[in-house]
């Protein structure tokens, strides 16, 4: 709604006290902003708080919500409700995504029968209601959304794109064969579009579910070669204020270019020198260009003259290493069955080759997978490690264990990602992350999140660490599981307190260790979990649990 503002001189300065005082009707946040009593400035955001209460929104003939994950139920129903303020008289809205696919009645019982819900890929002329011939799942993604957030998006600088779809293989924890239910062995690989629009990016994401079973899978190397993908390969990257310039002036998502070239700026104050800065400043603050939401399109082209000078001077762009990343990761078991593959995959730029590692009970395949890429010059490499599912925690343990050794002896490097199962069909669990394998509880789960929060869910190389973090062996691990969770949290801070709760753990008879076992494995701990002890020795005990941070 402010952004019908753009130009006020100072705006930008109380942009968020203004949006603040619309949504609450709070008068203190219009108390710091001078001269505004009595304007028209004043009666228009007295009128765009009145349209906000009224919910006096902007309308669209058709919205699309797409949907994540099962697990963000609420906020998913939330946000399909709430856009149906924003739908006009006869429009329509469609609900795709994973969880529309996954458990379409479920969702069509609470948002409604006025909804509609599209199963599946949007891989067909016609899907949601178009009459033309485009297939929506083959155009380039729209990079410019990126700029309009302030969330810096970790990957916004890569292709995304599929060189496969669907998977041959049904594992029973996995949701592709509803997602993506045919194998689809080629899509060509198209870069030049969203150059065009986008500039060069430096990394290739590729989102397929199994690209090693591809029949064609030597020409998706020749494909992705082809793009300047292959091994040692380097690129230049685009002009970036050039580009968006030039997209300002073809008037694509002006929105989110305001917002870019006013970073832009920002980030070029900051290689100047001290007063050719302050210069550039004081020229942007004349023209109403320090703030995105006063800045006027017309505006900054005319600036255009004065920063591009500068930023052709001080913006280099030399060459940068780029890599492909297979983002969802490869079969271990066709790299081993066809040991060619790995050396034709080899010819890429790949960074980091990821590999599932799913069950104990796969530890020679993916060992030996993991030897094959090492003899092929594969350094870099990550594997993703399900656990929760049919898995116990001391085969979570040894398979993390394994790729320490592997590192050590192949002089590599392997990333572990532990992910949590959850079976995001499952009638009873699919709107909440509540789930317990069969060997977990919920203590067992929050020991191994407490852990791996400190590395950000991720353990790599080097074997003093995870020794550290995870335990020299089996029974250190199993200690670690057992542990109050402030004691792995801060363990040097609770160093010399976490081995007085290991001897005492260790004390307790057969009896007194199930009975407390029972009370830790719900990981709840207020005086009236602890009191559920028959044993005064077990109650005392568990008053470690009760330790905090701040103890």
């Amino acid at each position: 709604m402010l952004e019908e503002f753009s130009g006020i001189e100072n705006f930008g300065k109380h942009y968020d006290a203004l949006i603040n005082f619309i949504k609450t009707g709070k008068n203190f946040y219009l108390e710091n902003i001078p001269n505004l009593r009595g304007t028209d400035f004043e009666k228009s955001i007295w009128d765009l708080r009145r349209r906000f209460q009224n919910k006096t929104y902007p309308q669209f003939e058709i919205i699309c919500v797409n949907s994540l994950f099962t697990f963000y139920w609420k906020k998913t129903i939330d946000t399909i409700n709430f856009a149906e303020k924003f739908l006009a008289k006869g429009g329509q809205i469609y609900v795709g995504g994973i969880a529309a696919t996954l458990v379409p009645a479920a969702m069509q019982k609470e948002i409604g029968d006025a909804v509609k819900i599209h199963i599946g890929l949007l891989d067909k002329p016609g899907d949601l209601g178009k009459t033309d011939k485009v297939i929506i799942d083959e155009l380039p993604p729209d990079y410019s959304i990126l700029e309009e957030i302030d969330y810096k998006y970790p990957a916004r600088n890569a292709y995304f794109g599929y060189t496969t779809r669907g998977c041959i293989r049904r594992c029973e924890f996995c949701a592709v064969s509803t997602l993506e239910p045919l194998y689809k062995d080629y899509i060509k690989i198209q870069l030049q579009e969203v150059e065009k629009l986008f500039g060069k990016k430096q990394h290739l994401l590729l989102m397929d579910n199994n690209v090693l079973a591809s029949t064609k899978f030597f020409q998706i190397v020749e494909d992705i070669k082809a793009c300047g993908f292959g091994k040692g390969s380097t690129y230049t990257p685009s002009d970036e204020y050039d580009l968006t310039i030039k997209n300002l002036r073809a008037g694509f998502n002006d929105r989110a270019y305001i917002k870019k070239i006013i970073r832009l700026y920002e980030e070029l104050e900051k290689r100047l020198p001290e007063i050719d800065a302050g210069k550039f400043y004081s020229a942007r603050e004349e023209n109403f260009l320090l703030h995105f939401c006063t800045a006027a399109k017309e505006k900054i082209l005319a600036f255009d003259e004065t920063a591009r000078p500068l930023f052709e001077k001080y913006f280099k762009h030399t060459k940068r290493t780029h890599y492909v990343d297979f983002n969802q990761g490869l079969d271990a078991r066709l790299i081993v069955k066809y040991e060619e593959r790995m050396a034709k995959l080899a010819e890429l730029n790949i960074r980091p080759l990821r590999i599932a590692f799913d069950h104990y009970q796969q530890k020679n395949i993916y060992e030996k997978a993991i030897r094959l890429a090492a003899k092929y010059g594969v350094r870099s490499m990550s594997n993703y490690i399900l656990y929760n599912f049919h898995d116990t925690p001391a085969e979570l343990y040894l398979r993390l264990k394994l790729n320490i050794e592997l590192c050590e002896e192949l002089n590599v490097a392997i990333y572990s990602f532990p992910m949590k199962y959850h079976p995001i069909k499952d009638p009873q669990y699919f709107r909440n992350r509540d789930y317990l394998g069969e060997h977990w509880n919920k203590k067992f789960i929050r020991a191994i999140q407490a852990i791996i929060n400190a590395t950000k869910g991720k353990i790599g190389r080097g074997r003093s660490f995870f020794e550290k973090a995870f335990g020299k062996n089996l029974d250190e691990f199993n200690d670690l599981l057992w542990m109050p969770e402030a004691m792995i949290i801060y363990r040097l801070k609770y160093e010399n307190l976490a081995e007085e709760w290991r001897k005492s753990f260790h004390a307790l008879n057969e009896t007194e260790l199930a009975e407390a076992k029972k009370i830790i494995a719900q990981n709840k701990f207020f005086d009236a979990d602890i009191s559920q002890a028959e044993s005064e020795k077990v109650q005392q005990f568990l008053k470690f649990y009760q330790v905090t941070r701040n103890d």
